[in-house]
Formats: C-alpha cells, sequence, structure tokens
C-alpha cells in the first residue's frame, strides 16, 4: 500500500489502510488483530509514542503514563503487476513513565512492562489501477513482559503466536473489512485468538482520520490467562478507537493523537474481573511521533 495519505491523490486514498499506533498493534497486543497499516514493498517507520496507560489483551500492564519505542520495517522482494509481496519485522518495546502500586509487583518508572517482536510475510493484490484489492499476512509474534518473573505471571515466556490476518477493501471507498487467527505454539499454554471486524479512512490534506471497530474472541485457556475465567469459549472485548495524523515541518516527519476504547462484552467475564478489582472498561489516549524514511 502507498505511504501516508499527505503525499496522494484522491483517487490513491482508496490505498491507505489503518495506522494504528497502539497497542498493538506492530502493536502491542490490545486486540487480537492488528489493525495497523502493512504497507509494501518496502517500507520502515520509527515512532516515539505516549500512552495515557499499558493495555495488552484487555488487561491493565500499567495503569500510568506509559511511552512505546517501535520500529517496523519491510523489505518487498517482489513487486509486480497485480501484486506486492515482502518480508516484515516489528519490534515495540512499553516502558512505565508513571508507577502502579496495583499491579503485580507494582511498576516504577522505566521499567520496561511488555516487549513484543513480529515478523510477517505481506501478500498484497491489486487491481489494474494498482490499488490495492486485499492483504494476506501470515505472521509470527513472541510477547514477554520483562519486569516480572514466571511466578508472578505464568505467560512471561509462553506466549508464541502463529497465525494469519486477512484485509478486504469494500467497494465503498476508504472501508475495509477483515480480521485474524492465532495459536499460541507454547504446549503450556494452549490458547487460541480471534478477531474481527472493520476500519475506516479519510483524508483532507494534510488531515488523516483513521478509525477502527474490533470484536475480540478466545478460547477457554485464553480467557483463564486474561480474564480468569474458564467457563468457555467467546467473545472477550470490543476496541473502538481512531487516529489524526498530520505532517510536522520537518521532512519525513508526522505526528499523531489517538483515542482507543475497551469494553469487556461477555458478563462472566465481567463479574471475573470485578471480583479480581480489575476494570472491565479502559479509555487510552496517546499521541506520538513518526519517521518515515523515503
Amino acid at each position: 500500500m502507498t505511504m501516508p495519505a499527505f503525499r496522494s491523490t484522491l483517487t490513491s486514498l482508496a490505498s491507505l489502510t489503518l495506522v494504528a499506533g497502539f497497542t498493538g498493534t506492530v502493536d502491542a497486543a490490545v486486540s487480537n488483530v492488528d489493525p495497523a497499516q502493512q504497507t509494501g514493498p518496502n517500507d520502515l517507520v520509527l515512532r516515539t509514542e505516549f500512552l495515557s496507560k499499558h493495555i495488552d489483551h484487555g488487561i491493565i500492564r500499567n495503569d500510568d503514563a506509559t511511552a512505546r519505542l517501535s520500529a517496523s520495517g519491510r523489505w518487498g522482494f517482489i513487486d509486480t503487476p497485480g501484486a506486492r509481496q515482502g518480508l516484515g519485522a516489528h519490534l515495540n518495546a512499553f516502558f512505565a513513565i508513571g508507577e502502579d502500586q496495583r499491579q503485580n509487583p507494582p511498576t516504577s518508572p522505566f521499567e520496561c512492562t511488555e516487549l513484543d517482536f513480529k515478523v510477517d510475510y505481506l501478500y498484497e493484490a491489486l487491481d489494474n489501477s494498482d490499488i490495492p484489492l486485499f492483504q494476506i499476512i501470515p505472521h509470527y509474534e513472541f510477547i514477554t513482559y520483562p519486569n516480572v518473573n514466571e511466578q508472578q505471571n505464568y505467560l512471561k515466556f509462553r506466549q508464541s503466536w502463529l497465525g494469519i490476518d486477512a484485509w478486504y477493501m469494500l467497494p465503498w471507498e476508504g472501508i475495509e473489512v477483515g480480521g485474524g487467527t492465532d495459536w499460541n505454539l507454547n504446549s503450556d499454554a494452549h490458547m487460541f485468538r480471534a478477531a474481527a471486524g472493520a476500519r475506516e479512512f479519510y483524508q483532507d490534506a494534510p488531515f488523516d482520520l483513521a478509525m477502527w471497530q474490533l470484536i475480540n474472541f478466545g478460547n477457554r485457556a485464553y480467557k483463564t490467562y486474561f480474564a480468569g475465567d474458564n467457563r468457555k469459549s467467546g467473545f472477550t472485548t470490543l476496541d473502538v478507537g481512531g487516529k489524526v495524523t498530520l505532517p510536522l515541518p520537518w521532512n519525513e516527519f508526522w505526528t499523531y493523537v489517538q483515542a482507543q476504547a475497551i469494553y469487556w462484552v461477555d458478563s462472566q467475564d465481567r463479574k471475573v474481573l470485578h471480583a479480581a478489582g480489575i476494570d472491565v472498561g479502559e479509555f487510552i489516549i496517546g499521541i506520538g511521533v513518526e519517521w518515515r524514511p523515503e
């Protein structure tokens, strides 16, 4: 897909996908599918971001200001009429800025609360005008929490996700639907996660707006580790958000502001989380700067 929409014509707007700077998602796992833009055939993004709190799979890791440093790159070795393909690598590191005494153990400033690494393969189908029609993205992701030990978080070294995401552009300009599934390869934690939803975008240079709506799903093992509820598989969280991106005065630099709401949709999950003193709904605000060398 193309670079950010500020430098695109209205026609090429349809080639843009959502750029979501979270969590996830390229971003940490706020949702079970990454709604962030995957560009090809070549791409490099370095990002510094400040968040109001750190959320992972719907659970708070630091209920105070958090910094995220990330790097995302793609090497496109196939760029032919009708298709683009390439390998991607993505790294995210979250650091507590403010402390959170409710965590076990309590988080302190400058502690790394999450580290995740992801590799993927992008296949992007194009029409005769080189406008993307759909994307298929198989991937592998490893997630760990450096500030805790295995007794404090059983999943510290037990998240090795293998899965696939897919996005399809609808006939209406600027709207895509898609989803993804992942299996955890660790034999001690047989987790399955999935998500489905939509993403939309609107551009009126230099203003660029992206939005997304995702519903997440997990099996019994997934809910056991993240919600404390092993009753049954089912829906977990609803994730709704938006992001506004603007160019900075310096070439190749961009800034953005984002907001995201998360809510646990299953009533039993909410009861279990309430009993554990965990909030069932969260609102995150973030601001960041990106460098996208041309």
